[in-house]
Order: C-alpha cells, then sequence, then structure tokens
C-alpha cells in the first residue's frame, strides 16, 4: 500500500523524497483554506521513512495534537493538521483503512470556522424549516438600515410644522442611497459572509446546520460563496424545482448545491473549548 495524505474526502499521494503542502500553486498538495499558509510544511522522506515538517507557517503544522517545532517522525494512521484543515496519513498498516481508530493526543477542540464538520447530511424538511427562518430573520433585519429614511419620512408627515420647509428631493435621494448601501452590506454579511467564513446562515445556526464543502468539509470562502448565490438564482429560476431534489436524493442536496459543490450537514455535538 502506497503512502498518501487524507484530507477530508481527498486523498493526495506522498511520492518521494519530498511533498510539500500549502496554498501555493506550486505545492505539491494544495489546500484552499486562508488558515493555510502558501509553502505551509512539507514530508520528506529518509531512510527510516517520513519526516513531517513545518516551514514556517503562520497558523502552525500538528502531529497527533501536538505542535511541530522540528521534524518529526511520521507513521500510519497519524494525524496531522495545518492551520485549521485536518487529516490523516495513510500507509502500509494504516489503522484508519481497517476501520479502527489510532488514539491521538487530546487538542482545543474546533467550532463550526475550524477544523471538518461531521458530514450527516441535514433533511430536507430541516433545511427547509432554516430556510424560513432566515427569510423571516432576513426580513425583520431589513428594516434596520432603512430606519433613517423612515424616520425622516416620518418627522416630515408627522412632525414638523407647515411653515417648516421639508427636505429637498436631493437630501431625501442621499438619504435613501446611503440606506440602499447599508441594506447591501447587510445582505453581504447576512448570506455571503455567514456562508464563507461562519459555516452557515444564522437560520442555519440556529437549527444546528452547517454549510460545507462537499470535499474538505469546512467553510467555503468567499469565491464560492458568491457562486453559491449565483447558484440560488439558477435554483429559482427552476420553480422550487432544484430545492425539491433535495427530497429525491440520499445527499439531500438542492440543485444550487450541485452546482456550488457544497453541502448541508447536522452539527454534531462538541465538547467545550478547554
Amino acid at each position: 500500500m502506497s503512502w498518501s495524505l487524507r484530507v477530508g474526502d481527498a486523498e493526495f499521494p506522498l511520492q518521494p523524497p519530498r511533498v510539500v503542502v500549502g496554498r501555493s500553486r506550486s505545492c505539491d498538495v494544495r489546500l484552499r483554506e486562508d488558515t493555510v499558509s502558501r509553502l505551509h510544511a512539507a514530508f520528506v522522506w529518509d531512510e527510516g521513512g517520513w519526516l513531517l515538517e513545518d516551514l514556517g507557517s503562520s497558523n502552525g503544522t500538528f502531529l497527533n495534537g501536538q505542535r511541530v517545532v522540528e521534524p518529526q517522525r511520521v507513521k500510519a494512521g497519524d494525524h496531522v493538521r495545518f492551520g485549521s484543515l485536518k487529516g490523516q496519513v495513510a500507509g502500509p498498516g494504516n489503522a484508519a483503512s481497517s476501520g479502527s481508530k489510532r488514539p491521538v493526543a487530546p487538542e482545543a477542540t474546533w467550532d463550526y470556522t475550524v477544523g471538518l464538520v461531521p458530514a450527516t447530511p441535514a433533511g430536507p424538511f430541516h433545511r427547509l424549516a432554516a430556510a424560513g427562518l432566515d427569510a423571516l430573520l432576513f426580513s425583520a433585519g431589513s428594516f434596520i438600515p432603512f430606519l433613517p429614511l423612515l424616520t425622516m419620512l416620518a418627522a416630515e408627515r408627522w412632525l414638523l410644522r407647515p411653515e417648516i420647509l421639508p427636505p429637498g428631493p436631493t437630501t431625501e435621494a442621499f438619504v435613501a442611497g446611503g440606506c440602499g448601501a447599508l441594506w447591501v452590506a447587510y445582505a453581504w454579511y447576512y448570506w455571503i459572509h455567514g456562508w464563507a467564513r461562519r459555516g452557515g446562515t444564522p437560520g442555519l445556526r440556529l437549527l444546528g446546520l452547517r454549510l460545507v464543502d462537499q470535499l474538505f468539509r469546512q467553510p467555503i470562502g468567499y469565491a464560492r460563496a458568491w457562486w453559491r448565490a449565483l447558484a440560488c438564482l439558477v435554483s429559482l429560476a427552476t420553480l422550487g424545482a432544484g430545492w425539491g431534489l433535495a427530497f429525491f436524493r440520499r445527499d439531500c442536496k438542492t440543485l444550487h448545491d450541485l452546482l456550488a459543490g457544497t453541502q448541508v450537514v447536522r452539527r454534531g455535538d462538541q465538547a467545550p473549548p478547554t
């Protein structure tokens, strides 16, 4: 059995004499995650097998929960972490390939913005409830950016005395434009930032669901979040048929999940941070 590095559902071969891991295109194993440095770590082959060394990464390289300060010997089944992205070394005698688990040193727990999320698909009715909750929360929050405009119009209608001139069209247009810009920022934070960095919108998180990358099972990042927003418009154009796919697929994916490479999963219970 050859050596490899497993990250989420992806598997990368480890071929002597050296395998560099990082975010750069020049790396042998490219991991597109913000907490991974451009040149993060390297697996180096010698007569005794593989060594793991950190290449001066910003967020650290960890082997079985312990930070790698100097090169460490790697064995089949060892757990590694590059920044917040977790993986496992597979090789001859790998405990993971036979279904057993190799004991690892305890480390700080992760939340929905860090590490891998369990990949149990969320059911379609659970997702439908989250979508309804998001619609309610987003609609309620949408009034807040327009409070300055609504206040000005209310004052003009009921509070100003007849002899006082109301704000002119230019002032009203300026205030309306500012309120519109605030609403766009609010919509970006609620949907795009929520998908990209928070593991989902408030409705998803309140119901214990997470939006993750289907391959690495981590938050999807901004580029994928924008792509998912466009994919949602495609699902919308199908008059609901795109959402209905979740009722017929075992992984409960909708059309926009398939187009964007995302998945909504149930959040597993985690121990509190130490």
